[in-house]
């Protein structure tokens, strides 16, 4: 590889793991885990779960336990990076309605906007990912809503803070399948329009067959195959990946 090509590939990577294991005592959670997402790129981690894919992408963003130990390096600029994960209640004050939420969030991102113009935006975003009576909605607290509503209001929240690199982990796990579409396509639509980077966990293979650019398989602690999706999609390596392909093949596509 020339110098040129290797300096190209070092601008294109943004989280780049090298080599990570961790252990709980002489247990291994995860082992020689080797990960890169490049610029732009619709990368899907996708594994049964307890194959350590949502421990993968908490390490990556710097939360790790401190009862583990860890070994590898991990290359990746947090202050350009947000996530939602699945417990996205214990991201919100629950005695704060969701309009405060949203107005102090705005404020700490663009303080020029007045409180309509907040309002305006949050209901438009609601009313895309399928929240009805958005009005009402921002008069509620974080533990007034069901699972599939909290998911989407704290995907809103990430994309008001602008983040280059957006991680979301489970983020459909309690969307039906009608929600699911309508997230998916917001998705790409923010994705293309802010021009983010998404690293999305799940252990849906459809929808990693539908919309990923890359994937990354993960068994057992281990990161089995990763690279573009249409290359993996059509010349699996592993049984495992190829397993479930012929699962993807049996069900219903989102879009």
């Amino acid at each position: 590889m020339s110098n040129h090509q290797q300096k190209n590939n070092a601008v294109n990577t943004v989280v780049n793991v090298n080599q990570l294991s961790i252990l709980d005592q002489e247990k291994v959670l995860l082992k020689d885990v080797d990960l890169t997402v490049t610029k732009g790129a619709f990368h899907c981690i996708i594994g049964e779960s307890g194959s350590g894919k949502s421990l993968l992408t908490r390490t990556i963003l710097g939360m790790k336990r401190p009862q583990l130990c860890y070994q590898g390096d991990i290359d990746i600029d947090l202050t350009k990076t947000d996530a939602v994960f699945q417990d996205v209640q214990s991201n919100m004050f629950q005695n704060i309605t969701l309009a405060k939420h949203f107005q102090y969030i705005y404020e700490a991102n663009r303080t020029h906007l007045t409180k309509q113009c907040i309002k305006e935006d949050v209901l438009q975003m609601m009313q895309l990912l399928g929240l009805r009576q958005g009005e009402h909605l921002l008069e509620r607290y974080p533990f007034e809503l069901s699972g599939g509503m909290a998911q989407r209001v704290a995907f809103i929240m990430s994309l008001i803070r602008r983040p280059d690199y957006l991680f979301l982990d489970e983020p459909t796990s309690a969307l039906d399948q009608g929600n699911v579409k309508k997230f998916m396509h917001y998705l790409l639509k923010a994705q293309e329009r802010y021009q983010m980077t998404i690293v999305f966990i799940t252990h849906d293979i459809n929808l990693v067959k539908e919309f990923a650019t890359h994937i990354s398989i993960m068994q057992q602690g281990q990161l089995i195959e990763s690279g573009e999706a249409a290359s993996i999609l059509t010349k699996p390596a592993y049984s495992y990946t190829k397993k479930l392909i012929t699962i993807a093949h049996r069900r219903q596509p989102y879009a």
